[in-house]
């Protein structure tokens, strides 16, 4: 294989895993042995891909993502009448995260603060919610932590200088 050009478009995290499940079945179709590592990592990254906190972790459910939704996402992006546009690589993100709050969504965009006031961020997120749907809360998010052992502990009764200890 030769690369004719690097680097010529981005892909997001659901391209990614729509090519290798498509890549799949036309091998299956057709009979045909994939190389022992190329299988592994295909393999590889279609675990990462459907692990949590992933976005695509339901996919085969539920199927949020298709490009029809993705089209869908850009369009309201553009009709939101933001004040800053989004730049190719903030969108990228935006669609790989699945931002659901304003404090993931600043790690999507550069300069956030500045850029967005909260109720631009706030549509921002909601059209994300809209568009894509919102992912299930984690387990023990109700103010439940975990210790090391993985056993929940009273986040209360932690020691900490705020409650004297």
């Amino acid at each position: 294989m030769k690369i004719l050009e690097s680097q010529n478009a981005l892909l997001s995290n659901y391209e990614v895993y729509q090519h290798i499940m498509d890549q799949r079945t036309r091998n299956k179709a057709q009979n045909r042995r994939v190389p022992g590592n190329a299988h592994e990592v295909m393999t590889e990254v279609v675990t990462y891909l459907k692990e949590k906190p992933s976005p695509l972790e339901k996919q085969d459910e539920t199927q949020t993502y298709s490009p029809a939704a993705i089209s869908r996402l850009l369009e309201k992006l553009r009709e939101a009448n933001l004040p800053s546009e989004l730049t190719k690589g903030e969108i990228l993100s935006i669609l790989n995260l699945r931002p659901l709050s304003s404090a993931v969504l600043s790690t999507a965009i550069e300069d956030m603060e500045e850029r967005f006031g909260d109720e631009e961020q706030n549509k921002i997120v909601d059209i994300v919610g809209e568009v894509l749907g919102r992912l299930e809360p984690a387990e023990g998010a109700a103010g439940d932590e975990m210790d090391a052992e993985g056993e929940e502990m009273d986040v209360e009764a932690v020691p900490s200088v705020e409650n004297g200890y």
